[in-house]
């Protein structure tokens, strides 16, 4: 037999497990970021911060941070003795007119509070949440069946070889 030909074929196998290997990882880890990212969220506090916003007049509305709002927004003035009622105001989920992305706004109801500053509180999706449950979930097992693909590479040229035979197994 021809054993630097197997040696060859050996050392291709190698490397072409190892570049693949590598890419694996690191497409693994871009593809759990961006996961995390579509399927957490996070809150939204003014009061924490210089984020403040200006109540604008009667019908105005200013796009807040966010593109799905998971809870109750809390609306208080800026020294955050009275909380604002929400006759006042609306927030809902919209379309931007400045970026025409989805987005959480904030609009005024009524001019008693207009150019007063206001502080803004809850909870929300960042841009990309996938709001339906079923879904994150789903982005959750992408990165999971991924890192099993990568495995079954990892170990694949392994089992073929042999080696575990050789052990004695």
């Amino acid at each position: 037999m021809n054993k630097k030909a197997q040696a060859q074929i050996g050392l291709g196998v190698i490397m072409v497990t190892f570049i693949a290997i590598l890419v694996g990882v690191i497409l693994f880890q871009a593809i759990a970021q961006e996961a995390g990212k579509a399927t957490t969220s996070s809150v939204y506090n003014t009061t924490s911060g210089s984020a403040a916003i200006t109540c604008p007049a009667d019908t105005i509305t200013i796009d807040l941070e966010g593109q799905e709002l998971l809870s109750t927004p809390l609306v208080r003035n800026a020294s955050g003795d009275l909380v604002i009622q929400s006759g006042n105001y609306t927030i809902d989920e919209g379309v931007s007119t400045t970026t025409g992305v989805k987005t959480i706004r904030y609009t005024a109801i009524g001019s008693e509070f207009a150019g007063n500053t206001l502080n803004i509180s809850y909870n929300y999706g960042r841009d990309g949440y996938i709001d339906n449950s079923g879904g994150r979930a789903m982005a959750g097992l992408i990165a999971i069946f991924f890192a099993l693909a990568v495995a079954v590479i990892a170990l694949t040229p392994t089992l073929r070889s042999g080696v575990l035979n050789m052990m004695g197994k």
